[in-house]
């Protein structure tokens, strides 16, 4: 930013409360002002109030100067930094950070991940986020790393900027794996964080990779009526489940050299979808060994189709 516009900004903000201040506000271009007090904003608008007659407008961001642009946005920033030090009574809203945190429910250790400009969107009625669960394989750590892998991928700004959500990694206890307790530890997260974020209910998303992609069919097996739809990658299951989730959309992913976990686990399932006239899609990569997340999850087809879905 230019040394005169970080002075005027401020300048700005030091002036007194955010909240009520009378100040000039400028077109893009500079050629027209009004004296007014900033009410709200939100949605790429802003709300004031004209000094002269106590008049509101709501104004487009995109209209003003970049000085006033980046005003509102400190506003915001301040807002929601203020709310999150008033959020006690929701252990959860104070996680809305846009960083992975790290929590614990139901046993499990987990990973969450929201943009701090979720806490102001979607708490009307019948609005929210979509949420996304991802299962790590066996012997994978989400709670170490700075950001977990592979599920950092749906958190990376291009991704976010495009499809914001609301984020989950658990973590399985070593040994173990995405079944019986620990699934239904899932579910009970998913739970808790419904009850207290503004998430769409129809839009709750589940993929994972490996045993985590056992874990995905497992789990949409088990809770067909919860998920929205499924991605599961390099995994597998039990082909007599497939009715259970056939109107849950699945796309499955697998790589035809797969030493790991053989090729025909996935497509037994898809076959076993099929023929229970399922909803599902099947890409098997020519040649490709176990390790394909990466492919899968730089797929912008695939993220455009998983958040495309949603439960009727």
């Amino acid at each position: 930013m230019p040394f005169y516009r970080t002075v005027l900004l401020l300048a700005l903000l030091s002036s007194g409360p955010l909240y009520g201040q009378m100040r000039e506000w400028k077109t893009h271009d500079g050629e027209r002002s009004i004296t007014a007090e900033y009410v709200r904003s939100g949605g790429g608008n802003v709300t004031i109030r004209r000094k002269t007659d106590s008049k509101t407008f709501t104004i487009p961001l995109a209209t003003l100067s970049e000085v006033d642009r980046e005003w509102v946005g400190q506003k915001e920033e301040a807002t929601m930094e203020e709310e999150l030090r008033n959020s006690d009574d929701n252990p959860y809203a104070a996680l809305v950070t846009g960083k992975w945190e790290r929590h614990e429910g139901h046993g499990l250790d987990y990973r969450f991940y929201a943009g701090k400009r979720l806490r102001r969107d979607g708490e009307g009625e019948g609005e929210g986020h979509p949420l996304l669960v991802y299962l790590h394989g066996r012997d994978g750590d989400v709670m170490t790393p700075e950001q977990p892998p592979d599920a950092r991928r749906f958190s990376e700004e291009e991704n976010y900027r495009k499809r914001p959500c609301y984020l989950i990694a658990p973590q399985c206890p070593e040994g173990q794996s995405w079944d019986g307790t620990n699934a239904g530890a899932v579910v009970k997260i998913i739970g808790d964080l419904v009850k207290q974020l503004p998430i769409d209910r129809s839009r709750i998303y589940l993929t994972g990779f490996s045993m985590g992609g056992y874990g995905t069919f497992h789990l949409l097996a088990r809770e067909p009526k919860l998920f929205a739809a499924g991605v599961p990658v390099a995994g597998g299951g039990n082909p007599a489940t497939a009715g259970e989730f056939k109107r849950v959309p699945v796309w499955v992913f697998h790589g035809e050299n797969d030493d790991a976990v053989k090729v025909s686990q996935s497509r037994d399932l898809v076959e076993a979808l099929e023929k229970a006239r399922g909803i599902v899609k099947y890409t098997e990569y020519p040649a490709a060994g176990h390790g394909i997340i990466g492919r899968v999850y730089d797929d912008q087809e695939m993220h455009e189709w998983l958040f495309a879905q949603r439960k009727k």
